[in-house]
């Protein structure tokens, strides 16, 4: 027998319980008194301990709903130890044959409510236990305090096991009361201006309370980076007339966050950065912040000052200051930028951004294109990204469309107009393997191409774009040189299957093209390698160019969330 086995090799007292799985046996170790005494206890306590067993199995099978388990016991001592055996025939579990449920109003014509009712997975012919009873019972209590319905309680609770039947019938009746409203909040905070620390609520007085809005306004007070911190609590010893006081405190965040770090990614090779940044200049909210890149390719100097604007959620105003000196295989520029702009909610999901924006950019492009560009652009996007709460996301989406253009009547060297869209999605194909795809499009319509400097024309290829290709290696040519597209059209599938814990392993396909009128598709594929590290995930791929039978695998390194 196994439990013979155990015994005979291992110095320490066992308890052998067959005939039930794992998270079965699991419950009923929890409920016997005689699990793990150790092998020196008194014979009477251990004999007392294997008397009581079956009683205490029975009881913790009932409350799984076996309520006719056959139980064997045996106990075996030696000089040295004891080794008690117990058998367990399950037999049929007990369902539900009949469930009734009484809610007085006006709690039973809450739609929440309403909606958990009929979400409710656990009801008529479905296996009944204690543990599924008291749930569902808890359930509905929590969705009534959520509601505001504090005082609601149970008038009725009954539930009869027929044991011979294996069935129970189940009797509740929920006494809601009457919903209570917020009364006083307190707010425990002296960072922000009390008006502009207001705008963050999502809670105000004389409202019903609902505890979405709680945590609503939770998301925005800590999503917001001035606080460290943040608790709200409903003060229910002390709601009275109707209403219940909230307590919303606060405790400061780190005001200056200093960062440096390096990395390596094959479209920029290594490369070292670092960040400036103050969340919080004032009591009205402003902030500001400074970086700097050094790569192989690429010099980057960043400047930027924010102060919230209407709901400072996700409505700010901006200004913005930059220096690129970027060199590639495909041109040479240097860009000095200026920029203002506002973001702001449009409706309840999407983000939008209007800006103005000058850029001075001195410019090579392959061997004949050259000169100096002076852009006022204006432009506007929208965006919308899903939550992201993980590193490995088995579901979301981003959408990201922007137009943007200038004209010779304001600055400008020339008049152009730009359409840029881009957007990703994940698809979960089970736990372990999901479908990831994303697609980058633009357009520009622009008469005199060869005025357009680097940084507004469309190039393909890299890490981002379609792998197995270097970084801006593909789109149209001159000489031989690649000098950029009016239009760009690219998209990749990517097939990621979780191998263990913060390590997965994909397949994947990318192809598209920069283009002036006929796209020329360039198709790469391979395979890689995640890690999904504190910073977000690792990416390792090893493609091959379809197109090009000179060109070899090519490794690509990448670091970035996944949307």
């Amino acid at each position: 027998m196994l439990g013979m086995t155990l015994w005979a090799t291992c110095a320490s007292a066992e308890l052998s319980i067959d005939g039930v799985k794992r998270d079965v046996e699991a419950v009923l170790r929890g409920f016997l008194s005689i699990d793990e005494l150790p092998c020196d206890s008194p014979r009477w306590w251990v004999g007392r301990g294997f008397r009581q067993a079956p009683a205490e199995i029975r009881q913790a099978m009932e409350t799984l709903g076996f309520y006719n388990a056959r139980i064997t016991s045996e106990l075996q001592w030696t000089e040295a130890c004891w080794l008690a055996i117990l058998s367990v025939e399950e037999g049929p579990q007990a369902r539900v044959r009949a469930l009734t449920l009484e809610v007085d109003e006006p709690l039973a014509t809450e739609p929440r409510f309403i909606k958990a009712r009929e979400n409710e997975d656990f009801g008529v012919d479905d296996v009944f236990s204690h543990q599924a009873y008291e749930g569902l019972k808890d359930r509905l209590l929590d969705v009534a305090q959520d509601l505001g319905y504090f005082d609601a309680d149970f008038s009725r609770r009954v539930a009869t096991v027929d044991a011979d039947k294996n069935s129970a019938d189940i009797d509740l009746a929920l006494a809601g009361g009457a919903r209570y409203r917020i009364g006083e909040i307190i707010s425990e905070q002296t960072l922000l201006e009390p008006e502009l620390f207001e705008k963050y609520l999502r809670i105000e007085e004389g409202a019903y309370y609902d505890a979405t809005d709680l945590t609503d306004t939770y998301k925005n007070l800590l999503q917001s980076g001035y606080f460290g911190q943040v608790i709200i609590n409903p003060l229910l010893d002390l709601r009275q007339d109707g209403e219940v006081p909230l307590r919303v405190g606060v405790t400061p965040a780190p005001r200056r966050i200093l960062e440096l770090g390096g990395g390596y990614a094959t479209d920029t090779g290594p490369r070292v950065r670092g960040d400036l940044r103050y969340r919080r200049l004032n009591d009205r909210g402003h902030r500001a912040g400074a970086s700097a890149l050094v790569s192989r390719l690429t010099r980057e100097l960043n400047a930027e000052y924010r102060l919230p604007y209407g709901d400072p959620v996700h409505e700010w105003l901006f200004t913005e200051a930059s220096y690129v000196d970027e060199e590639t295989d495909t041109a040479d520029s240097r860009a000095y930028s200026l920029g203002v702009g506002r973001t702001q909610r449009l409706g309840r999901r999407w983000i939008t951004t209007n800006y103005v924006d000058y850029t001075l950019e001195d410019f090579d492009i392959g061997e004949q294109q050259s000169g100096r560009s002076n852009l006022l652009i204006l432009g506007t996007s929208v965006s919308r990204t899903s939550p992201i709460g993980v590193p490995r996301l088995l579901k979301g989406y981003s959408i990201n469309l922007e137009v943007r253009g200038a004209t010779k009547e304001l600055i400008s060297d020339t008049n152009f107009v730009q359409f840029i869209g881009r957007g990703r999605t994940i698809l979960p194909l089970g736990r372990r393997v999901r479908l990831l795809s994303r697609v980058h499009l633009g357009w520009t319509w622009q008469s005199k191409f060869e005025d357009l400097p680097p940084s507004v024309r469309f190039f393909a290829g890299g890490d981002n774009s379609i792998r197995g290709y270097g970084y801006q290696d593909l789109g149209p040519e001159e000489n031989g040189e690649v000098v950029g597209g009016r239009r760009l059209l690219t998209g990749s599938m990517e097939l990621d299957t979780l191998l263990k814990e913060n390590w997965s392993l994909a397949v994947f396909v990318d192809s598209g093209s920069a283009f002036d009128d006929q796209p020329t598709f360039n198709t790469g594929v391979g395979v890689g390698v995640r890690w999904y590290s504190p910073l977000g995930p690792l990416r390792l791929d090893l493609a091959h160019p379809l197109d090009d039978p000179e060109r070899r695998f090519r490794l690509h390194i990448s670091l970035g969330t996944d949307l």
